[in-house]
């Protein structure tokens, strides 16, 4: 093997370890959390983790839709765009504050843990942003270093406490630990960056047109990532209000350990191959990687479905809990659209790359709207197992929506 081709390899492998490390360090957490916290404690630590990712996207507009691909296809410019897209992050956040302030106080479960929530969330959304900018840049070791450095620094510091030092943890304590390692790697990063950073300042500028024409189109995609978390994170909320926290917790168990196939599937196959698929979208080759797409997605979906089906019976032992181990048939049908969804995600990076934003709006929009109705009227009449049907059922939708979508003339 050439020398070029081993660092290759080398980058690639390294990427990968740290990025499946932080993930497993989240696995982890939440698995261990499940067991050390009480049911309802639990429950109201797994709403919180939801906001937190939920915030994510709403403080993002996603404007990264827009940006990343204008970025990749279009090089002049890049240092000023990069600029303009920050600068509208931080106008983003401090209207959140305002607003996420009032919004926190005045909810039970939230009100104590205010000021960490808003740190988490902001903190959250700007490194993630940094994360799939590396990823654009092609600086993939460094963003899944960084990445690692992040979750199983908080992730580790919270087990060391409660495993070795025996200390008694609480959501309090976790919340400070995961706020200070947020801020940490931000500076850490612009520590790594800075130089690079200040080579550029010279090009800096801030792009109004380039701002508000990003926008218009981010908005159809952010509409449509609204609806997308719906289905993926409102489940869980109404569980909850119907249920309680307890069976919320219990849901939310499940529904994290399924939600591993779509990022490993994430982290193995899309953080690749998407860039490269977008480039090549003008190219005689973007067929071949097309199905080079399809190939991985299917391969990497069944690996993870398999090993989390063979997982899950272990873990349940080892936690312990008749209450949870009741209901094992949740991880069946949660890996069954969770699988589903993966794979449409081939219809669905070719409707993007296509620029067929409304159509991918369309679809979630329904997508979300069989959600909420099923969830709310299966969870109603057959309780968490109802939820879990229901999740399936909208797995199936969204996978033959974006599949016929495909197909339809452009």
């Amino acid at each position: 093997m050439q020398p070029r081709q081993q660092a290759l390899s080398l980058n690639k492998a390294s990427s990968l370890f740290f990025r499946m490390s932080a993930m497993g360090a989240k696995f982890l957490i939440f698995t261990y959390l499940s067991k050390y916290f009480i049911e309802s404690t639990y429950g109201i630590y797994s709403l919180i983790t939801t906001t937190i990712t939920v915030s994510i996207f709403v403080l993002g507009f996603d404007f990264y839709n827009f940006s990343i691909r204008d970025i990749l296809l279009k090089k002049e410019n890049t240092s000023a765009k990069v600029f303009t897209a920050f600068g509208f992050y931080l106008g983003v956040y401090l209207i959140f504050v305002l607003l996420g302030y009032f919004t926190f106080k005045n909810t039970d479960y939230f009100s104590q843990y205010t000021g960490y929530l808003l740190t988490i969330c902001i903190t959250e959304h700007f490194n993630q942003e940094l994360y799939r900018l590396s990823l654009a840049f092609k600086k993939v070791l460094a963003a899944n270093t960084l990445l690692f450095i992040r979750v199983a620094g908080w992730t580790s510091m919270v087990l060391i406490l409660i495993l070795f030092f025996k200390k008694q943890v609480s959501l309090g304590d976790i919340l400070g630990i995961w706020a200070y390692f947020n801020v940490g790697t931000i500076l850490l990063t612009a520590l790594i960056f800075g130089k690079a950073i200040l080579n550029e300042f010279s090009n800096l500028a801030f792009k109004k047109d380039w701002l508000w024409k990003g926008l218009k189109v981010s908005m159809i995609f952010y509409v449509a990532t609204i609806a997308l978390k719906v289905i993926e994170y409102s489940n869980r909320y109404i569980v909850e209000g119907l249920l309680g926290e307890a069976s919320a917790g219990i849901f939310s168990f499940y529904s994290n350990i399924s939600m591993v196939i779509g990022i490993y599937v994430s982290t193995i196959v899309v953080s690749y191959e998407l860039p490269d698929l977008i480039e090549s979208s003008t190219t005689t080759q973007f067929e071949g990687k097309l199905k080079r797409f399809k190939r991985l997605l299917v391969l990497h979906s069944g690996i993870a479905f398999a090993v989390v089906l063979i997982a899950i019976y272990p873990v349940l032992l080892w936690q312990n809990k008749p209450s949870f181990m009741e209901y094992w048939h949740l991880i069946v049908l949660l890996n069954i659209a969770t699988f589903l969804m993966n794979i449409s995600l081939l219809y669905h990076s070719y409707l993007y790359i296509k620029h067929r934003e409304k159509k991918l709006l369309e679809i979630v929009l329904i997508g979300s709207g069989i959600n909420l109705i099923a969830t709310y009227s299966l969870c109603y009449f057959f309780g968490i197992t109802g939820a879990g049907i229901a999740f399936l059922v909208t797995g199936i939708a969204i996978f033959a929506l974006r599949k016929r979508a495909v197909k339809q003339p452009i």
